[in-house]
């Protein structure tokens, strides 16, 4: 495993409640009228049409069969309701972690009993009942062995168990909890009866390995090691006879039996838009994680997974803004060849006191995506089972890249809102998140190398309706994503790439209150029946009117369409069309066209 903590270089706080506490037991997004009519939209006014290109030759990679993942407890009071399993299948999860943070540190499988005053396991959680979640959602277990006051033995009989003995078939095992945090740096919030320090650590596992994997030579083990850039790595523990940093010491001395590591990514914010930036700097995390992998393991590197075991938004656990970092986090942390992402966590309940949210709702700081129903400082949370916005983010994820898909790259021209898309066996899905508080975004769409036929489905979540709900009447070419929302479009359509080509010359004269454009389109392209001209206008401005095509408008992007006379542009032809627009400031002609989703040149 490895621990990416990205709050400095200062030594971390415990964070012992995560971990050991137990749980007890709208509004239209988008109204438009008809061609040439307005569009009105919740939020302030919109700002300029940023444009979205999707260019379906260029493969990320594939969404794994446990990528969209989540973590469960055994002192989850909760674990066990007939509305959580349902709650976990319906967003998609496809991988659950057991038993819980920390608490696998203390945690006695064939008795399901932990240490004492060392966390709590719930009677009702036993490993067969946390199986029985798993085998009814369809999600692949992810078990965290005990270390720190376990054995290599114990870990080898519960894989015995689970595979042998019960033929779960449980696939990944990880060896232990956070164990840097045992005191090896100083700070200790993870329990650990063995010797510290990285040689140790490193000793030990080896062992571990050996014996789990003469059980079930099929199944991966994962290690724990420290962050590239972020306490303690870099620092060597002298003191324990480590000769190295953590990192060092575990990959070059296990390198060649793990089949993968894992990242804990909890980012600091001081506000909602300090958190809706934390995904930017996941690239990086990801890829100097590979680049010790690829340095320190040996020949087995490129063998060797990432996988990001816990996660979650550290700042406003229960607001919107979570559920936006929860959809760029995963999504980006996939993009860049992570295989797992477990949100912390299923339930956990409700901090110390609670705040209300610049919406207006209640922030209880419960990092659970469900609610336990539990209270706090005199105020409680809403009934049990009930999902708090980041479950919404994962239901998002889980809707939108499906196993298998093959992520593809997208392009935002401005990182208000951030764009994925992956193809699938039935089409294209297209997510869009848009970060801005108050804003109602106009995007437009282009695609290249996919030619989208219908939008099949569409759903959206925001801050005005906090459900990921049906949308209707979506344009896979133009939309308008409400303020803090995430949109998930499905399209029908060919891979085949566009045969659209095109460029355009346009003239312009300026007139108080608004200007008259005249444009010509040339096809360089094959002949094109059925032609579409979307173009994007600067904020404030509205078509009035136009000749030789007719025109609808969505937000800021304006759609032409054939007359009846005019519905093919042959091979080298030139279409010309015009317009009068209006504008409350300074006039400013159209920065784009596209023929059939296809940017012109010119």
């Amino acid at each position: 495993m490895i621990i990416i903590r990205t709050e400095g270089s200062a030594e971390p706080m415990p964070r012992i409640s995560r971990r050991r506490f137990a749980v007890a037991a709208g509004i239209p997004a988008v109204l438009a009228l008809t061609a040439g009519g307005f569009l009105l939209a919740q939020g302030a006014k919109a700002s300029n049409t940023i444009a979205i290109d999707v260019n379906a030759a260029k493969s990320l990679g594939t969404v794994s069969s446990v990528a969209n993942g989540l973590n469960t407890a055994t002192f989850d009071g909760h674990l066990n309701d007939s509305a959580s399993t349902s709650a976990i299948a319906a967003a998609g999860i496809t991988a659950l972690r057991y038993p819980g943070g920390s608490t696998a540190d203390a945690y006695r499988w064939q008795t399901n009993t932990t240490v004492d005053g060392l966390g709590y396991a719930n009677p009702a959680n036993g490993f067969d009942d946390f199986m029985g979640i798993a085998q009814k959602t369809g999600a692949s277990p992810i078990i965290t062995v005990n270390y720190g006051s376990g054995t290599a033995a114990e870990a080898a009989a519960w894989v015995k168990y689970a595979n042998v003995t019960k033929h779960y078939g449980v696939k990944y095992w990880e060896l232990g909890n956070e164990i840097p945090g045992d005191g090896t740096y100083g700070s200790q919030w993870e329990h650990n009866t063995k010797p510290k320090g990285a040689t140790t650590y490193a000793n030990n596992i080896a062992d571990y390995i050996t014996q789990m994997k003469a059980v079930d030579p099929s199944i991966k083990v994962g290690a724990v090691i420290t962050t590239y850039n972020s306490w303690p790595d870099g620092l060597v523990a002298s003191a324990y006879g480590d000769t190295a940093d953590w990192n060092t010491t575990v990959l070059t001395k296990d390198g060649p039996k793990l089949d993968f590591v894992i990242v804990h990514y909890y980012p600091t914010s001081k506000s909602e838009s300090d958190l809706l930036t934390q995904y930017q700097s996941i690239a990086t995390l990801v890829q100097q994680t590979r680049a010790e992998i690829n340095r320190y393991a040996g020949s087995n590197a490129a063998n060797i997974q990432i996988m990001v075991t816990e996660t979650d938004s550290s700042y406003e656990y229960d607001s919107v803004p979570a559920a936006l970092f929860a959809a760029d986090a995963y999504m980006t942390f996939l993009q860049n060849g992570v295989d797992n992402i477990d949100w912390w966590d299923l339930h956990n309940g409700p901090g110390s006191g609670t705040t209300t949210l610049p919406d207006g709702s209640t922030e209880y700081g419960d990092g659970g995506v469900l609610s336990s129903g539990g209270c706090t400082a005199g105020v409680c949370e809403p009934a049990a089972n009930t999902p708090f916005p980041a479950y919404y983010g994962l239901q998002a994820v889980g809707g939108f890249a499906p196993a298998g898909a093959q992520m593809v790259g997208t392009t935002s021209s401005n990182s208000t809102v951030t764009s994925y898309a992956v193809k699938t066996s039935s089409g294209m899905n297209l997510m869009l998140v848009n970060h801005s508080a108050q804003t109602s975004e106009p995007v437009a769409v282009s695609y290249a190398g996919f030619s989208p036929a219908n939008v099949t489905s569409a759903v959206q979540f925001s801050e005005a309706n906090k459900k990921l709900q049906p949308i209707n009447g979506v344009d896979a070419h133009a939309l308008t994503l409400p303020p803090y929302s995430i949109t998930v479009l499905k399209l029908s359509g060919s891979s085949a790439a566009p045969t659209a080509s095109c460029t355009v010359t346009s003239s312009f004269v300026a007139w108080p209150g608004g200007y008259t454009a005249n444009v010509k389109i040339t096809n360089t392209g094959p002949a094109v029946s059925a032609w579409k001209i979307t173009f994007g206008l600067p904020s404030q401005q509205r078509v009035l009117l136009s000749w030789n095509a007719t025109h609808s408008q969505n937000g800021q992007t304006v759609t032409a369409q054939p007359v009846s006379y005019d519905n093919t542009i042959p091979a080298g032809a030139t279409l010309p069309f015009g317009f009068n627009a209006s504008d409350s400031g300074t006039a400013t002609q159209p920065s784009w066209y596209a023929l059939n989703g296809v940017r012109c040149s010119g």
